[in-house]
């Protein structure tokens, strides 16, 4: 009948319209969630950074002038089992130069007074 139809919209509008409360509630909830990881993982590998450029400064004897100094200079490690080789900063996301990239894309910035990898969000 005509009024099982227009019961029947209403009721799909509201259905409708509480799933599209719902995605909106949850996205921006998500979008917080994304923000605060790569927060945490900015902390985290400014800390990679940051012990990389201390065991360039005991194995060199000097800091390095660049960070991306770290990603393409060889680590020379002397163990009983043999000689390893690794970057000073390995694993990590580098742009076109070499320079170490935080989650948002940007390069780390460096204090070369002070010798400390930071970043700006």
């Amino acid at each position: 009948s005509i009024n099982n139809k227009g019961r029947i919209s209403f009721e799909n509008t509201l259905v409708l319209l509480f799933i599209l409360v719902l995605s909106a509630v949850i996205l921006t909830y998500y979008t917080k969630y994304e923000e605060l990881i790569k927060e945490r993982l900015a902390h985290e590998q400014v800390y990679n950074i940051n012990t990389a450029i201390l065991v360039y400064l005991v194995k060199k004897g000097k800091f390095p002038e660049e960070l991306s100094e770290l990603t393409k200079e060889t680590l020379i490690i002397e163990q009983n089992e043999g000689v390893y080789t690794k970057k000073f900063l390995d694993f990590h996301p580098i742009d076109k130069e070499g320079y170490p990239i935080d989650p948002w894309g940007k390069r780390y910035k460096y204090d070369k007074k002070n010798h400390i990898a930071y970043f700006h969000k």
